[in-house]
């Protein structure tokens, strides 16, 4: 039976860009409280610049017990930390970002929860986020708990614990951009793979700019009923469906005092038809998609095994 218990050795992934004012000291800090904590010689540190425009790149060259990983062209945070992970050599990976906010204290938080297979999130309060961010919080995290039908604490903490092997397989559907985080835990939902929500504390930026906009926030809404497209098409299309197959009986019913039936109730009983078989294709798809998805996995996994039993002999 496989073991269920953390490796002892981990690989922390810190995107960074334009981080120049506060990245030498957050690693800094961050190497000094590790060692204090234990964890001397179990860790790697991989810090990816995404073709930073400030100083960032020339200060990590600089730093030694660092793992550096480099973009020519800016891809995006979620490209950044899919270019660390594939650089860890350890299976458990931890994410967290560069400017500070998170706290190495809560490293230890979140691996003595973790599990092989499963995920640890930090989960902040509410009251930590930005003002302005907070109503669009509130949206994303409803209308993916809808969608997936869970209570999800913190949708895109990006402070977690995971398996660097059972991540990978998600990365065709993981955004290259903010929604990185969005998009795995939703992925990791729709396969009911366990996640796990730590509370943490956060501390307020003191230097540098959020590059998180109202863009990135749309984008994050797009990703979730993306996901909820490829996952659960279903529980995106019947609202939909209802609320035309309502608009159609009320037509219908007016119609029916004034006697006289009317364009617009055809229309809608037309639409509402085709939004019906619209989900039931969507749904038939979702599932096809998911079965030669789980054929191609166990097809790679079975052909690395084979590899393996190869260069044994």
């Amino acid at each position: 039976m496989e073991s269920k218990t953390v490796q002892k050795s981990f690989s922390i992934v810190i995107p960074v860009y334009n981080e120049g004012k506060t990245i030498q000291k957050v690693l800094e800090t961050l190497y000094n409280e590790l060692n204090t904590y234990g964890y001397a010689g179990q860790y790697e540190i991989i810090c990816v610049n995404d073709a930073s425009k400030d100083k960032s790149g020339e200060i990590l060259r600089g730093i030694e017990f660092i793992v550096l990983a480099e973009h020519k062209i800016n891809k995006g945070y979620g490209a950044a930390l899919k270019t660390g992970i594939r650089h860890a050599k350890n299976d458990t990976i931890i994410i967290m970002d560069s400017d500070g906010q998170h706290l190495a204290e809560d490293v230890p938080k979140l691996l003595e929860g973790y599990e092989l297979g499963m995920m640890v999130v930090g989960s902040r309060k509410i009251t930590q986020t930005q003002k302005k961010r907070v109503l669009g919080k509130m949206v994303l995290n409803r209308l993916a708990n809808f969608l997936f039908q869970y209570d999800i604490k913190d949708l895109n903490s990006g402070f977690r614990v995971f398996s660097r092997t059972e991540t990978m397989r998600y990365f065709h559907v993981c955004s290259d951009r903010f929604s990185f985080t969005t998009s795995q835990t939703l992925a990791y939902l729709s396969d009911t793979k366990p996640i796990l929500y730590t509370p943490i504390n956060i501390q307020q930026r003191t230097e540098g700019t959020s590059s998180v906009n109202f863009k990135a926030g749309l984008r994050a809404i797009l990703k979730v009923m993306q996901m909820g497209m490829i996952f659960k098409p279903l529980r995106l299309m019947l609202p939909m469906v209802f609320f035309f197959s309502g608009l159609t009986a009320f037509s219908l019913l007016r119609d029916l005092i004034t006697v006289d039936m009317t364009d617009t109730t055809l229309t809608l009983f037309i639409a509402s038809v085709m939004l019906f078989v619209f989900a039931l294709l969507s749904d038939q798809l979702s599932t096809i998609r998911r079965e030669m998805w789980g054929a191609n996995l166990r097809l790679r996994e079975g052909l690395l095994h084979d590899n393996d039993d190869n260069n044994r002999l």
